[in-house]
């Protein structure tokens, strides 16, 4: 019988309902136990399914570390949406090629680089693309992050998604051309978690500094 590996979205499920007190992820800002992460990440997975988004949209994301992308990731793994990290340092039109080749039908980015997906929006055809601001107010023709949370049902959505099904689309750095997209798989990267699990001999009670930016495999992997 083949090994059943849980996706972040089930994991989560699991560890909320063992531990639901437990801090599960924070950042310097704030911390969320296993059962406020697992709501907050349903409600998510609620809002984008309100905006229209289904299995296999692509969603992209481009913020700073915090702890949103806890969040982010595992609401994408609980409808089967595939989540596109952007690197925070690429400039608009790097930022717009990536969104444009991966086919995103939403880009979730951070108060902060906001301006870069308004050079993006002004200079490409975004009309069709759901905008979503964690943080601040809300920008004209943006979602803000927080009410989008607020105002979603916390049903357990009913999508089945496959181990084999993908969950991330990893881009490169682009250093000899333009960056080229690596799907990552529900299953690939649960192994990958397993791996660097064992070879560093993570307990349950072990406190993990990801310093790497969440846009990045490595975090992606130690998440």
């Amino acid at each position: 019988m083949t090994p059943i590996l849980l996706n972040a979205g089930e994991a989560l499920k699991a560890q909320a309902r063992l531990r639901p007190d437990v801090v599960g992820a924070r950042d310097l800002e704030r911390s969320l136990t296993y059962s406020e992460w697992l709501a907050r990440s349903l409600r998510l997975a609620s809002g984008l399914h309100g905006l229209g988004l289904t299995k296999g949209d692509r969603v992209a994301v481009l913020a700073y570390n915090r702890v949103e992308w806890a969040e982010i990731y595992v609401a994408a793994a609980l409808i089967g949406v595939v989540a596109v990290p952007i690197n925070f340092r690429l400039t608009a039109s790097e930022a717009a090629f990536i969104v444009q080749d991966a086919g995103a039908g939403a880009i979730i980015v951070e108060d902060g680089l906001a301006d870069v997906i308004e050079d993006v929006r002004a200079t490409h055809n975004l009309l069709d693309t759901r905008l979503i601001q964690i943080g601040g107010t809300a920008r004209t023709g943006f979602h803000c992050y927080e009410t989008l949370i607020e105002n979603a049902g916390s049903k357990s959505p009913t999508e089945i998604v496959d181990p084999d099904d993908p969950w991330c689309l990893m881009y490169t750095s682009g250093t000899t051309g333009n960056p080229k997209g690596a799907i990552r798989s529900h299953r690939g990267m649960a192994m990958l978690a397993l791996m660097t699990d064992i070879e560093f001999r993570l307990h349950r009670g072990d406190n993990t500094l990801l310093v790497m930016p969440m846009c990045h495999a490595n975090s992606l992997n130690f998440f």
